[in-house]
């Protein structure tokens, strides 16, 4: 392999940890979709009983994929398509309708892949060793049917590499280029799985702003009442893992006081591409409901400034040995941490 400063700039090495690859909703009962990610290709089912699996794609006997032709959920399993063998969450033979007995090699040809659904999102256990799943993903209490609603979100593909995502957490500069605003307060704190950033960052008249493209209104016109509305805003960031970011947000203003989690994530496809998306669930801080207008647009807005930074991120390269100064962040730091996703565990 390439002599490399760290472990993630290894070719065909992905980070072992959570992979979000659905939310809730885009899930029914019966329903089978098709997955791409980590050069391989998977499928996911939701069971009768409502539980979800994740299995390689194709199946022992003659290489079909299972959700060709929409899959063949039955119960709590899946049939192949081709044949109807019948495999169930845990990628175990269960079924040859044809045959007297089940071969022994079948019985557990199937890779099935640990999951993980809470806070309205379905993750997959990713771990080339094989190791055992941790349990780093908290609760997001407010989410839900009795809390705060389910997600809005926005998922995009592009060319680009995890590890130019997740410097991010604590990139402090690019605030004033690409997101409009001035960093009044900036922190960065490590932990054995999270790296989490706390920040106060102010809409400025003086900031540059990167504009995504179709924008579904005038963000120019959005920043201005911005700077003349200013709030009193401030937000945690924190990593769970290599590519779940959680952020909550509180803004109080004279006309609006709201609080906000969103859920960022970036799954990779292969060696070149990732998944990326930004969700968002919103509420009031007060006893009046937030108006419907804002409430509508609110998700567009955060789905906005998510997508600033994937107007830097498809474009860029990434540099192994940056030239750095003393008003960067830690990105040092960050790569350190962030490579132990990378290597063995000891």
């Amino acid at each position: 392999m390439t002599e490399t400063t760290y472990a993630y700039l290894q070719p065909g090495l992905y980070a072992r940890g959570w992979h979000i690859v659905l939310f809730s909703q885009e899930l029914t009962v019966g329903e089978v979709k098709s997955l791409s990610y980590f050069e391989q290709e998977l499928v996911i089912f939701r069971g009768e009983s409502g539980a979800v699996a994740v299995l390689d794609a194709y199946c022992p006997h003659l290489g079909a994929h299972l959700a060709s032709d929409g899959g063949r959920p039955h119960g709590d399993t899946i049939a192949c398509p081709f044949h109807g063998w019948r495999f169930d969450g845990k990628g175990t033979c269960v079924e040859i309708p044809y045959a007297k007995r089940i071969p022994d090699k079948a019985v557990n040809a199937l890779k099935s892949w640990p999951v993980i659904e809470k806070n309205g999102f379905i993750a997959l256990w990713h771990d080339p060793e094989g190791n055992p799943p941790e349990d780093y993903l908290p609760d997001i209490a407010p989410w839900g049917p009795a809390g705060w609603g389910d997600w809005s979100f926005k998922r995009s593909r592009i060319r680009a590499q995890p590890c130019d995502v997740i410097e991010n957490i604590v990139d402090v500069a690019h605030f004033a280029h690409v997101h409009g605003g001035e960093v009044r307060s900036f922190e960065n704190r490590f932990g054995a799985r999270t790296v989490t950033q706390l920040s106060t960052v102010q809409r400025s008249a003086n900031a540059g702003m990167v504009m995504p493209e179709n924008a579904p209104f005038d963000m120019q016109a959005l920043q201005a009442e911005a700077v003349e509305d200013a709030a009193d805003a401030w937000g945690d960031a924190t990593y769970h893992g290599p590519s779940i970011m959680y952020y909550y947000t509180e803004s109080r203003s004279e006309d609006l006081n709201f609080a906000s989690w969103w859920v960022n994530y970036h799954t990779p496809v292969n060696s070149e591409e990732v998944d990326l998306c930004s969700a968002v669930i919103v509420a009031s801080l007060t006893d009046e409901p937030l108006p419907d207008e804002f409430r509508q647009m609110y998700p567009l807005t955060a789905h906005l400034a998510f997508g600033q930074d994937v107007v830097i991120w498809r474009d860029k390269t990434y540099r192994e040995n940056p030239i750095l100064c003393d008003g960067d962040g830690p990105i040092n730091k960050l790569r350190r941490w962030y490579d132990q996703f990378y290597q063995p565990l000891k």
